[in-house]
């Protein structure tokens, strides 16, 4: 009987693995053979952070390798984005002034690491496309840390819909990003882009730190305040760079008849980006309870690991150069919410919050984990076969 179940759970984890992770042989080959393409043309890069970067560069040993720069950088800003929670969960508590600076102290960090990882590698002479890979992972699980320090400096949870607000507009615009980039094979930066948001981010920390976190609430007029004033601000740029992706993705697309570097529709990303967003959109709104306002914190985590994932699934169809597969397993997490909440709350829906976190997380670490190490080793089917029988 055991022997029965233990050969049943191999076969699911092995169609599974099969379904969502796995890449072909073709597709190994083309991300093997992948060339890093970047166009820079970011204002505050230019005026002084690369001259910070240059220096810091200098302080690294040689053995330390670029990918745990950027691992380092991740748990930092992550562990300072914990501290912080921890004092304003709902995004409506104001924390103590240090907990804003150490959070914008982690963020700080973590852009100088992960600016530094791939000048480490030239260095080294270790440079990969898997790198590449770790790096763009990296800074999609490292999108909802940054929106929540907003949410939490600002306390947007007090805002109808401001936290949801602020995570969709941040996980559409870093989507987009790479969305041009499966179109034109080009990572582009504009003048106002990933530096600046996260400079941008760090000093509404270190303000909220100075002044205290109710100056968000001096008025401004008409019944609104400073941080709707900052929303507002926020919302016009975004679209703004959103509008400029737009234009590249429909008339920069280098594939045959200004289709994808892969060959196929530059409409096709559009349904992953729905299935992030329309689901966590409609659960949010539909619900009787407070329970995710109360816990928004929580939802946050679950929204920003499905948009991670959709990103990094993104990243490796450009560097695969390979068709986007459209339907991930992480999906189920969001559907289970929306299902619980078709059939009058079955289950409760704290509890399947924590339990749709988990797993949604559990499937973003899998499939970074395969991409990674079994596939980055050229490992075949049958090695992963034998992994599973053992």
């Amino acid at each position: 009987m055991s022997c029965c179940i233990s050969s049943k759970a191999c076969n699911i984890s092995r169609k599974y693995l099969e379904n969502d992770s796995l890449l072909t042989d073709a597709e190994l080959k083309r991300l093997k053979e992948h060339k890093y393409s970047a166009v820079d043309n970011s204002w505050l890069d230019e005026l002084c952070m690369k001259r910070w970067w240059e220096f810091v560069i200098t302080l690294c040993p040689m053995w330390i390798a670029p990918n745990l720069i950027t691992l380092i950088g991740l748990i930092i800003n992550l562990i300072t984005v914990l501290i912080l929670s921890s004092f304003s969960y709902s995004a409506t508590e104001p924390a103590p002034w240090w907990a804003y600076v150490q959070a914008a102290l982690g963020l700080f960090f973590y852009q100088t690491l992960d600016a530094i990882d791939g000048k480490q590698a030239r260095r080294t002479g270790s440079s990969s496309p898997l790198g590449e890979l770790f790096d763009h992972g990296c800074d999609s699980m490292t999108q909802v840390f940054v929106t929540l320090n907003i949410c939490y400096a600002m306390s947007l949870g007090s805002v109808s819909n401001g936290v949801l607000a602020v995570s969709v507009i941040s996980v559409i615009m870093f989507y987009c990003a790479h969305w041009s980039t499966y179109c034109t094979g080009q990572l582009r930066f504009s003048k106002f882009d990933v530096t600046e948001a996260q400079m941008s981010v760090i000093s509404v920390l270190l303000f909220t730190a100075l002044f205290g976190n109710y100056v968000w609430e001096t008025s401004i007029g008409f019944g609104y305040s400073l941080k709707h004033a900052v929303i507002f601000t926020s919302v016009l740029v975004s679209i703004y760079q959103i509008g400029g992706y737009m234009i590249v993705i429909f008339s920069g697309g280098v594939g045959k008849n200004g289709s994808t570097i892969a060959g196929t529709s530059v409409l096709s990303p559009l349904f992953p980006l729905l299935m992030v967003i329309l689901p966590f959109m409609m659960i949010y709104s539909k619900t009787n309870s407070s329970v995710f306002d109360d816990h928004i914190t929580l939802f946050s985590l679950c929204f920003g690991a499905v948009g991670a994932k959709a990103t990094n699934r993104l990243v490796i169809a450009h560097m695969s150069k390979s068709e986007l597969r459209l339907w991930d397993w992480i999906y189920v997490g969001p559907l289970a919410l929306m299902l619980n909440q078709y059939y009058d709350y079955a289950v409760n829906e704290y509890y399947l919050l924590w339990a749709a976190t988990i797993y949604c997380y559990a499937s973003l670490f899998v499939y970074c984990t395969v991409i990674l190490i079994i596939n980055a080793n050229l490992q075949s089917l049958g090695y992963l076969n034998h992994l599973l029988i053992f």
